[in-house]
């Protein structure tokens, strides 16, 4: 304790106390008889966090999750390009490939024991581009007329203002505020998401547009059918909405279920339906599995969300006032 005293100056060991969490508080007359030692445990606090946010800047980067990382805007970029060529459904593949980079990028940082806040903001600015721009991107070519193929925009007019301009707008910004909502309030939430994560809303208008070449009879392999001219660009804004909204998507729940299940057996024989139903569905096409497993994981947070308000929540009202109920008796009584 003696050179604490001597570094602040403080003479009179009775005007310090040292605090359990490593900072020195000065008491209220020190504070007044020796001027300026008032700052002692801002200084000491700043300095100690200061440190640990060296020591985060300093741990080591995990060059392999930060290659899967790359792979994942890598991927994000050529679904950019395909849009562009109107390659609609290779832009879709390739959205569902960079979910695949971003799967792994955090498997392999959580295996090898070696997260980093480079890692986190390196993962943060390529979702933003695979599952916030290419989607945008796709849904704005997809609604350009034949007249506005962009190669040949000049010459046609601006396509600023076209129809899919406006929904690929929203759909990118809610993506931007999704992803950093979620690194500012929710990167250290275990148990579930708030908000849909952008990797699945982009995964939804990916797997949607493979779904309509399967459904839709087409002019050529390029174009998409009539029916994406009205659904597509409202389920981006729908996708959208679910990004920044407050509805809670399962987490660790989906990992337990699938690595951890209560019942081994039963889980067995599911996995065993699943896996013909998958096999007889990517036969015929590979959007008969992926648009209906991705919008049940959409639907599943809606419902899960408000089973939780509307059920739970009134449940637990319920019980409280009968709690209350038998106090007032038994105080009565």
């Amino acid at each position: 304790m003696e050179p604490l005293f001597r570094i602040f100056g403080v003479t009179d060991k009775n005007h310090v106390s040292l605090k359990t969490n490593g900072y020195v508080k000065l008491n209220k007359k020190t504070t007044h008889s020796h001027n300026g030692y008032g700052e002692v445990r801002m200084k000491l606090k700043s300095n100690t966090h200061d440190l640990s946010l060296e020591a985060i800047r300093r741990r080591p980067v995990n060059v392999l999750a930060s290659v899967m990382t790359t792979m994942n805007l890598y991927c994000g970029m050529l679904s950019i390009f395909a849009s562009i060529g109107q390659e609609f459904q290779s832009a879709a593949y390739f959205i569902l490939a960079a979910i695949i980079f971003d799967v792994l990028d955090g498997s392999v940082a959580r295996m090898t024991k070696s997260t980093s806040e480079f890692g986190k903001e390196l993962d943060s600015l390529c979702d933003l581009v695979s599952f916030g721009v290419a989607p945008g991107i796709l849904v704005f070519c997809a609604y350009l007329p034949d007249t506005a193929w962009l190669p040949d925009a000049p010459d046609h007019g601006s396509i600023v203002g076209k129809t899919g301009s406006f929904m690929a707008l929203i759909y990118v910004i809610c993506t931007a505020l999704r992803l950093a909502r979620f690194n500012t309030y929710q990167s250290d939430h275990r148990d579930s998401f708030t908000g849909l994560p952008s990797p699945a809303a982009g995964a939804a208008v990916a797997a949607f547009v493979l779904f309509l070449f399967y459904l839709e009879p087409r002019l050529d392999d390029y174009k998409l059918g009539s029916f994406a001219y009205y659904a597509l660009g409202p389920l981006a804004v729908i996708m959208s909405l679910l990004m920044v909204s407050t509805v809670r998507y399962p987490k660790d729940r989906v990992k337990a279920f699938i690595l951890a299940p209560r019942h081994a057996f039963f889980a067995l024989g599911t996995y065993a339906f699943i896996i013909a139903i998958l096999h007889y569905a990517i036969s015929k096409s590979p959007a008969l599995v992926l648009f209906p497993l991705i919008f049940f994981y959409v639907f599943f947070g809606i419902a899960d969300t408000a089973y939780n308000h509307f059920i739970v929540q009134r449940r637990n009202k319920n019980a409280a006032g009968k709690e209350n109920e038998t106090e007032r008796r038994v105080s009565n009584g």
